[in-house]
């Protein structure tokens, strides 16, 4: 928090404390530029903190080793040929081409991992069990829970949001929608342009029209400018038209654990009151 601007949301200040903790113990600092990338004949843009983080991170600190930078705009460059770029002139270029194709390995796989544990637990180091594990009677309250993973299922971040839920005795549901799911809310007219948001957008119909959650809960980042954007067009639809409420969980780092508990107990408690 004391390396990080004010303005910033709560995943690029873990992140800018990632960089501190690695910075002085590695050789290179990888830090793509995610600008732009196709989904279903049309472009859609990353998070406009993630198009900047690599001169944020410039910004916040006076030394860093060797940066890696690949800039990742599928309207310039296929992704392969922007890796390639950003490793030109440095030393052990066969040892990073052989690094680059063991990581899309290892992506691919984890991926489908997590498609079908509908958790990426897998990743996080984190002790717990998916939420589709869990166990259910008919009368449980379920919630349809819409957010990014790294907030999600990062205890430390979320405050084991997803466990709160399980704690007041209702099902907490999460989808990780598929490359056709995604490609299918990118042809809407009324898609946003954001491919971070677009998956969210695409989570909570599925949950919505599919899962037939009691409620929704969503979990974002104060100061998350297309989350603000996301989660009222998701609100939106939730109410008005599938009858569904909803609450919003906005994090930071002076989030309360005791307040977060509360809210969600208060929500679940409505929605049971709303099933008799």
């Amino acid at each position: 928090m004391r390396l990080s601007p004010s303005e910033l949301c709560l995943p690029a200040k873990a992140f800018l404390g990632h960089v501190a903790e690695m910075k002085d113990k590695v050789d290179a600092v990888f830090l793509p530029r995610i600008v732009c990338t196709r989904v279903a004949r049309e472009w859609f843009f990353g998070c406009p903190k993630t198009i900047a983080l690599p001169d944020l991170t410039r910004a916040v600190f006076d030394s860093l080793p060797a940066v890696i930078e690949p800039v990742l705009d599928g309207r310039v460059r296929t992704d392969a040929e922007s890796y390639r770029a950003a490793v030109s002139g440095m030393i052990r270029t066969a040892d990073i081409r052989s690094a680059y194709i063991r990581a899309g390995v290892a992506a691919q796989a984890a991926t489908q991992r997590t498609s079908e544990q509908g958790s990426p637990l897998h990743m996080f180091s984190e002790q717990g069990t998916a939420a589709s594990e869990i166990a259910h009677g008919k009368d449980t309250v379920k919630i349809g829970v819409v957010g990014h993973s790294y907030l999600l299922y990062d205890s430390g971040l979320s405050l084991g949001v997803l466990d709160k839920v399980k704690e007041t005795g209702a099902r907490p549901v999460t989808v990780f929608p598929k490359t056709d799911e995604i490609e299918k809310e990118a042809r809407r007219e009324t898609t946003l342009n954001w491919y971070y948001e677009l998956e969210l957008l695409t989570a909570a119909r599925h949950l919505l029209e599919v899962q037939k959650v009691d409620g929704m809960l969503l979990v974002a980042s104060f100061a998350c400018g297309t989350g603000a954007v996301t989660n009222e067009l998701i609100q939106r639809e939730a109410v008005h038209r599938h009858g569904v409420p909803t609450i919003l969980v906005l994090l930071d780092e002076h989030t309360g654990e005791a307040g977060l508990t509360t809210r969600i107990e208060s929500f679940v408690d409505l929605l049971r009151l709303r099933k008799r």
